[in-house]
Parts: C-alpha cells; sequence; structure tokens
C-alpha cells in the first residue's frame, strides 16, 4: 500500500461516538421482536420516516423477520425520501460498499442529502471522495465545498486530512478557497490539532505483522455483518433496546406522519434528535467496508496507534 492510499485509509475511517441512546438491533426471532417489527411496520406504512428507518434497521439485521437486504434498502429509500438522516446515510452506504447494488453515482447523491442534513461524516467522507483521484471523480472544487463543512463542523479527523493534503503538495487557497477561508476566520484549537494529526505521525511506515493482526481483530470487532450470509452472530435483545422501541413507538402517536407533511425532520414530541433510533446514528462497520473498498484491509489497524 502506498503512503497516499495509506495515509487516506487514516483520513476515511471514521469512528461515530454513540450517544447515551443509541442501541444497536441485532438478529431476534422472539415473540417480542416480532410484535415490535409488526408495529413498526404499521407506523412505516402510515408514512412515518422514523418507523421506516427503524423498520430498515430490522430488515437489514432480522429483528423480528428475516433479514433482507432489498427490504432494507427500500426502506431506508423511504426514509431518506422524508427527511431520515440515517436512512439518506444508509442509504449511501449500501450502494457504495454492497457488490449486488453498487452505484456510485446513487451512492455520492444520497451521501450529499445526508451532508445537507449536517451529517459530518458524510460531509467529511464527499470530500475524501471527491479528493482522490481514482474511485469516483476528482472534483477539486467539490471536494472544497464538503471540508469546508466538515471543518466548520468539527469533524475529528479534519484537521488530519488538511494535513495530509498539505504534505501532497495539493493545499493551497486556489484548490481550497472555502476551506482556507474557514481555516483562517476559524481556526482549530492547538491541542484539538494535536490530537487529529496524531495518527499521521504515527503511522507513516507500512504496517507490519502485528499491526495486521490487528487490523483483523479490530474490523471483526465492528464490522456490520450483511444478512445474505449465513453465519450472522445471534446478538441477545437487551431491555435497553425495546425501552427505546417503546418509547419512539409512544412518540409516533403523538406525531403526524412525514409523508404528506408540509415539512420533514425530527418531529417527535419531547424528544430530541439523540433520543431517537434514526436521526443519525451510524455504525462504524458502515464505514470499514468503505474504507476497504476505497484504500485497501489495513485502515483499521493504522488508525489506532
Amino acid at each position: 500500500m502506498t503512503t497516499m492510499s495509506k495515509l487516506l485509509c487514516i483520513m476515511c475511517f471514521t469512528l461515530l461516538t454513540m450517544n447515551s441512546y443509541a442501541a444497536k438491533i441485532g438478529p431476534c426471532q422472539e415473540d417480542e421482536c416480532v410484535e415490535y417489527f409488526k408495529e413498526y411496520k404499521k407506523y412505516a406504512k402510515a408514512g412515518y420516516a422514523e418507523a421506516m428507518a427503524t423498520l430498515a434497521e430490522m430488515y437489514y439485521y432480522g429483528h423480528g423477520t428475516d433479514a433482507s437486504l432489498s427490504k432494507a434498502l427500500k426502506h431506508y429509500r423511504s426514509a431518506a425520501k422524508y427527511g431520515s438522516v440515517k436512512g439518506q446515510y444508509k442509504t449511501a452506504m449500501i450502494y457504495l460498499t454492497n457488490e449486488e447494488y453498487k452505484d456510485l453515482d446513487k451512492g455520492v447523491k444520497y451521501l450529499k442529502k445526508a451532508a445537507r442534513s449536517k451529517n459530518v461524516d458524510a460531509a467529511f467522507l464527499l470530500g475524501v471522495i471527491y479528493y482522490k483521484p481514482d474511485f469516483y471523480e476528482r472534483d477539486l472544487e467539490e471536494a472544497d465545498k464538503w471540508l469546508a463543512k466538515a471543518y466548520v463542523w468539527r469533524h475529528k479527523k479534519i484537521n488530519a486530512f488538511i494535513e495530509f493534503v498539505k504534505k501532497s503538495n495539493d493545499f493551497s487557497p486556489a484548490n481550497f478557497p472555502d476551506l482556507s477561508d474557514e481555516i483562517a476566520d476559524n481556526p482549530i484549537p492547538v491541542e484539538i490539532a494535536k490530537v487529529q494529526t496524531a495518527a499521521i505521525e504515527e503511522n507513516k511506515a507500512e504496517p507490519n505483522a502485528s499491526e495486521t493482526v490487528k487490523a483483523e481483530q479490530l474490523t471483526a470487532k465492528t464490522e456490520v455483518i450483511y444478512p445474505e450470509q449465513s453465519d450472522i452472530e445471534v446478538i441477545t435483545v437487551t431491555s435497553n433496546l425495546h425501552d427505546l422501541f417503546r418509547s419512539q413507538l409512544a412518540s409516533l402517536r403523538n406525531t403526524y406522519p412525514e409523508k404528506g407533511a408540509v415539512s420533514t425532520g425530527t418531529k417527535i414530541i419531547g424528544k430530541t434528535c439523540a433520543q431517537t433510533m434514526s436521526c443519525g446514528v451510524v455504525e462504524i462497520g458502515d464505514y470499514n467496508r468503505l474504507v476497504n473498498n476505497l484504500m485497501g484491509n489495513h485502515a483499521v489497524a493504522m488508525f489506532y496507534p
């Protein structure tokens, strides 16, 4: 792997911290899981974007139903249409990473929808995609646009990526006018900048054997397994997940559906975005798959010193 590809791996692989309300959906065929699936299917049909996104997750992981990536994609797209950031992001990642459904144009289209909804990871990833010359189409104007947004929203790897672009002799006000302006007007505090650039300085060498093992171990811990695979690990359903289901369903009963409404977005009475299943929480496994497609299998080892 070249130094350029290796450093791009570091930039592209991002861990999105899960908030205290986030709960992971896993495979489950228990009666309670089936009942929740039926409830979400009912609200999804009624036009609730939150229900569409959660129903898509249930199809994706096989929670209360048989796992089906095609049905998951259908409902992610429906959720995306009515304003779900998670629906937008997850649709993008399927189009970008799954061989059966791969469509880079559609993937970038949905990433842009998520980025326009202020998803910082989508904005950062768009900047990397447009900067990299051999994945989609190199467009420095688009790269500048999305990297500037990722900078304003303080993506945790943006400063490290800026340093990499500078060392590649591509960074200039002519190539990145918006980003240059943001850096001049809103400099990142020195303490944060040092943390963000640490991975660059510590990972210039090719991965050795121990780092390769570390990569495999970390990928195994974080990778999301596709529904088509037969060796899906059955995850024990926790009370926290079903507590969240109950809370979300109760909230949906007090709102109007997004379908047919004048505006879209989070409209759950008494709930913040952080307290919903599908407002913006995304799995790090999605990033793992895209990084593997973009640059190779050693990004995880290089990201963690």
